[in-house]
C-alpha cells in the first residue's frame, strides 16, 4: 500500500473510532444546547431594554385633531401610540375593563385644553405626551390665526439643525466608527468555537498517542507502518473530526442566531464569517495539532499527559485572552499588529481585527503565508519527538532528549 493509502486508511479509523463513540456524540449534543440556550439569553438581554407595547389613546370627535400632534411626539420620544376614534362611553368601558379593548387614556372636549380620562392616575410618560401634542396643536392654531402656514414652519423649524463634521471621521482613523459591536460579537462567538475545537482536537490526539503507547499497540503497528504515516494519520483523521464539530457548531450558532431575529438589521455576512473560521480552523489545527500529537509521545501514562499538554493549554488561551483584551482597545496598534502575524496568535487575532474593519489589506494574506511557513518546521519538530519518543517506557522522556536523538 502507498504511502498516502496508508495515511488515509489510519485516518478513517480515527474518524470511525473518534466520532461515534458515546462520549463524542454527547458532548457535541450539549455543547449544541449550549448554543441555543445563549443565543436565547442573548436575545433577552439585547430585548430586555426595549420600550413597552404601544400607548393607546382615544379621541372624540373634537380631539381627533390631536392624532398627528400625539404621534410625531410619540416618535420624538421613541415610543409608540395607536389613536383611536370613539364616543366617551366606549371610551370608560374600555378604561374600566367592561370591554375587551386595552385603552390608556382618553381625549375629550377642547384640542387646546383638552380633559384627559383615565382609569386611575395618568401615566407620567402619556401625561408628557398628551402635553407636547396639545401644545404643538395650540401653537400651530396660533400660527394659522396669524396668517402663516403651519406645516411651511414645522419643516423650517426641523431643518434647522448643525451639519457635525469630524476631522477625525474625514480619513477614517481613530473615532469609533470602525467598530462594529455586532460584528465583533459574531467575531467572539467564532474564535470562542475555534477554541474549543482546538482544545477538543488536541487532547484527542495526546490521549490517542498515550493510549496506543500505554497498550502496547504502538509497537505493533510500527512493526508495518512507520511512526511519521502513524502520527500523520492520526492527525488527519481528528483533524477531519474537529472540522465536523467546526461546522456543525458555527453553523448551528449561525442558525440559532438568525431564527430568532439576532441578525435582522445586522450586515454581517455569515457565510463569509463562517469560511474565515473555517480558514482559521484548519491553520490552527495545523500548527497545534504537530504539538500535541508529538509532544504527547514523550510520557507514557495517561497520568502523566497533563505536563505535556498544559503548555499548550496556555499556548491556546494566551492569544484567545490577549485577543479579547488587547483588540477591542486598540485594535491597530502596533503591539496588536505585530501579535497577529505570529502563527499562534493569528487564528485568534485576525478575525476580530477584520471586525473593526482596520485591517489592511496585506496583512491576513501575510499572516497565512507566514502560518504556512510555519508548519513544515513544527512537522520537522513534531516527527522528530514522535519518532524518538513513541517506543520510549518508562519516565517522562525530556524534550531535549528527543530532538537530539
Amino acid at each position: 500500500m502507498s504511502s498516502l493509502g496508508t495515511i488515509w486508511l489510519i485516518a478513517s479509523r480515527e474518524v470511525k473510532t473518534r466520532m461515534m463513540t458515546k462520549a463524542n456524540i454527547i458532548s457535541l449534543a450539549v455543547m449544541l444546547a449550549v448554543i441555543i440556550v445563549a443565543a436565547f439569553v442573548g436575545n433577552y438581554f439585547m430585548n430586555r431594554d426595549q420600550g413597552p407595547s404601544a400607548l393607546q389613546v382615544g379621541v372624540s370627535e373634537s380631539t381627533v385633531v390631536l392624532t398627528d400632534p400625539l404621534e410625531a411626539g410619540a416618535a420624538q420620544q421613541d415610543s409608540d401610540v395607536d389613536v383611536l376614534p370613539m364616543t366617551r362611553d366606549d371610551a370608560e368601558a374600555a378604561l374600566t375593563g367592561e370591554a375587551d379593548a386595552k385603552l390608556d387614556a382618553f381625549l375629550d372636549g377642547d384640542p387646546a385644553a383638552p380633559t384627559m380620562l383615565v382609569a386611575d392616575g395618568a401615566d407620567p410618560e402619556l401625561l408628557a405626551l398628551v402635553t407636547t401634542a396639545t401644545q404643538s396643536f395650540a401653537f400651530a392654531d396660533q400660527i394659522s390665526e396669524l396668517g402663516g402656514n403651519p406645516d411651511t414652519f414645522n419643516q423650517t423649524m426641523a431643518s434647522a439643525t448643525p451639519t457635525v463634521e469630524s476631522l477625525e471621521g474625514e480619513d477614517g482613523e481613530g473615532g469609533a466608527d470602525g467598530f462594529d459591536g455586532p460584528t465583533y460579537g459574531v467575531a467572539m462567538a467564532m474564535i470562542s468555537v475555534l477554541l474549543f475545537a482546538l482544545i477538543g482536537s488536541g487532547s484527542l490526539i495526546a490521549m490517542g498517542v498515550v493510549e496506543e503507547k500505554t497498550s502496547r499497540v504502538v509497537e505493533i503497528l510500527l512493526a508495518t507502518i512507520r511512526p511519521t504515516q502513524l502520527l500523520a494519520g492520526k492527525i488527519l483523521g481528528i483533524g477531519i473530526y474537529g472540522l465536523f464539530q467546526v461546522v456543525v457548531l458555527g453553523g448551528a450558532l449561525a442558525i440559532a442566531a438568525s431564527a430568532i431575529g439576532l441578525m435582522d438589521g445586522l450586515e454581517i455576512n455569515l457565510g463569509a464569517s463562517l469560511g474565515l473560521m473555517v480558514l482559521w480552523f484548519l491553520l490552527g489545527y495545523a500548527l497545534f495539532a504537530l504539538l500535541f500529537g508529538g509532544f504527547a509521545a514523550l510520557v507514557s501514562r495517561q497520568e502523566d499527559i497533563g505536563t505535556v499538554t498544559t503548555p499548550l493549554m496556555f499556548l491556546l488561551f494566551i492569544p484567545y485572552y490577549m485577543t479579547m483584551f488587547m483588540v477591542p482597545n486598540n485594535p491597530d496598534g502596533t503591539a496588536v499588529k505585530i501579535l497577529s502575524q505570529v502563527p499562534f496568535f493569528a487564528p485568534f487575532m485576525m478575525p476580530v481585527r477584520e471586525a473593526f474593519g482596520g485591517l489592511a489589506g496585506w496583512e491576513m494574506p501575510l499572516s497565512i503565508v507566514i502560518a504556512l511557513v510555519a508548519i513544515p518546521l513544527l512537522i520537522w519538530i513534531a516527527a522528530r519527538v514522535y519518532q524518538r519518543g513513541v517506543l520510549h517506557t518508562g519516565g517522562r522522556m525530556k524534550l531535549s532528549e528527543a530532538l537530539k536523538g
